[in-house]
């Protein structure tokens, strides 16, 4: 009787020989190797892919920011404020990571902060008004006190709260907890509604502006440019994606990579600079950078990366007159800190990265204007 072909197969894996045990632990040892060889090299690959990936999420929102822009003429409404509300009229900065996954995940990341020195800014009556011309009229607190336990006391478990000057404030040592992500709709009577942002490089308070610090906050910026612009969260509610521009909102996979330490992972859009935040006042508090003679306020500065002097030798103030004759040759350039255009935004990772990158891998800013980075 003809074989049916079930049997035939049957009938040769019943004949066929497997592998032996030492065929089995050669191949494996084989394989041990290949893979300690491999690996390093794919670790690197794997870094550079979380760049590549970034770079194009960013790409990818101004992309949808000028679509936004062309069809409404306006920015979108409801963003993130990155601020925690301490009490009904006072706000403060979040907590920043300390970069110890032990004890929990702070709030923002500490290099987004240490690239733009932030400070809280209190809005005045002319700047909200500016805001709700531009298409903002409500924003999100994001209101995470990551750095508190659950009954608003400070500070949470194994994590001391940072008064230093990273976070330009003390933080309070006891919050009254407002709901996360609460809206808020922006009033011009800020005497009433005061409301607080997160201002890059310097802020006013209810005593007036503080800016950055002369000349201990010389380096190590991302971008001098973003002095006195205000930042704000592409958050899950913003105006983009319930304009059904984008469907979701990308999350940054080098803040996805860092959960442990942080919480707060949306890109982020940085504001011109107000007109109304370019004032008298403002020129009065950094005038000791101006490096001009005209009105407004400019500062010199320089960029470089982690092979420049200026980032390896933090002990010796780097004088910008030795640029060229120190063999360095760095890109050299002054920002003019005067009100910008409602076209001129810009967006930064949640680890204080703009795209595209301008030039090098930070900045020094010669805040007092003595003619080198401190």
């Amino acid at each position: 009787m003809q074989q049916t072909m079930k049997e035939k197969i049957q009938a040769k894996l019943k004949n066929s020989e497997g592998f032996t045990l030492l065929e089995i632990l050669v191949v494996l040892t084989i394989m041990g190797f290949l893979i300690a060889m491999v690996a390093p090299r794919l670790a690197g690959i794997s870094g550079g892919a979380v760049d590549t990936v970034c770079d194009s999420n960013q790409s990818r929102m101004i992309s949808m920011m000028a679509s936004y822009w062309e069809k409404t003429n306006r920015y979108p409404d409801k963003m993130t404020n990155l601020v925690d509300q301490v009490t009904a009229t006072t706000y403060q900065l979040p907590a920043v990571s300390d970069d110890d996954p032990e004890n929990g995940a702070e709030t923002l990341a500490s290099e987004f902060v240490a690239r733009n020195n932030f400070r809280i800014h209190y809005l005045t009556e002319a700047e909200v008004r500016e805001l709700k011309q531009l298409g903002i009229v409500n924003v999100y607190n994001l209101n995470a006190y990551d750095g508190y336990n659950e009954d608003g006391t400070a500070a949470k478990d194994g994590y001391a709260l940072d008064t230093s000057v990273n976070n330009q404030v003390a933080l309070a040592g006891t919050v009254t907890k407002a709901a996360a992500m609460d809206e808020f709709t922006l009033d011009p009577d800020v005497t009433t509604n005061p409301i607080a942002v997160m201002m890059v490089g310097a802020g006013r308070s209810a005593t007036g502006w503080v800016a950055a610090d002369q000349p201990t906050e010389e380096r190590g910026w991302g971008e001098g440019d973003f002095i006195g612009r205000i930042v704000l969260g592409f958050g899950p509610e913003n105006g983009i994606l319930t304009s059904g521009l984008i469907s979701n909102a990308a999350h940054c996979p080098g803040g996805i990579q860092n959960a442990d330490n942080v919480t707060y992972n949306d890109y982020n859009l940085v504001l011109p600079r107000l007109a109304a935040t370019a004032d008298s006042a403002f020129e009065t508090a950094f005038a000791g950078m101006d490096a001009s003679t005209d009105d407004g306020i400019q500062v010199n500065a320089i960029s470089y990366g982690e092979d420049s002097a200026i980032f390896t030798d933090t002990a010796t103030a780097y004088v910008l007159a030795d640029n060229v004759t120190s063999g360095e040759r760095l890109k050299t350039r002054t920002y003019d800190l005067t009100a910008m255009e409602s076209f001129q935004y810009a967006t930064m990772c949640p680890e204080g990265h703009k795209f595209p990158a301008d030039d090098g891998d930070y900045w020094g800013l010669d805040i007092d204007n003595n003619g080198d980075i401190d």
